[in-house]
């Protein structure tokens, strides 16, 4: 698997999280990585990362959801507020 690192960035509040795509990704993986599902197609999924550079959390997001993922750059605190928000605190 493998990630495009055309990392746009992307601003989290113009985002309409959906509740199908959510519930793709477990909340405790949400938050250990901070990462957000934000789109997907059947060739790709697309990811909010607050740490892009973390090639670990790319790998195992990749793996996670049997298809390359398209990182988005989002803020860490913005990050953080939408993983508790959209999945409740833990």
């Amino acid at each position: 698997m493998s990630a495009n690192f055309g990392a746009a960035h992307i601003d989290l509040s113009s985002v309409d999280f959906t509740p199908q795509l959510l519930r793709c990704l477990p909340a405790e993986m949400a938050r250990k990585f901070r990462v957000l599902p934000i789109t997907e197609s059947a060739a790709v999924i697309g990811i909010a990362m607050a740490e892009p550079s973390d090639l670990n959390a790319v790998d195992t997001l990749a793996h996670h959801f049997n298809r390359p993922v398209y990182i988005y750059v989002a803020e860490g605190g913005e990050v953080d507020a939408c993983i508790e928000r959209l999945y409740g605190r833990s």
